[in-house]
């Protein structure tokens, strides 16, 4: 998941600051995400959605690719 989401913000050329500032959150829990230390919830997961952080991913897809590592 980490490994997924650090490709997708890269990919969009933003920096761990500011996807945590568009997601509302800190940038250590992003660098969490990405290190693997803590698991993207489904919240986050939405709101990445509704802030329309990867504009070319619709919520169905960002479910998709991070889904199968929270469960």
């Amino acid at each position: 998941m980490g490994r997924k989401l650090r490709l997708l913000r890269k990919k969009e050329e933003l920096t761990i600051e500011e996807l945590a500032e568009k997601l509302d959150l800190s940038s250590k829990i992003i660098s969490n995400y990405e290190n693997g230390k803590n698991k993207m919830t489904i919240d986050t997961i939405i709101k990445i959605d509704r802030n329309m952080v990867f504009e070319d991913k619709s919520l169905e897809e960002l479910v998709q690719i991070f889904i199968l590592d929270i469960f």
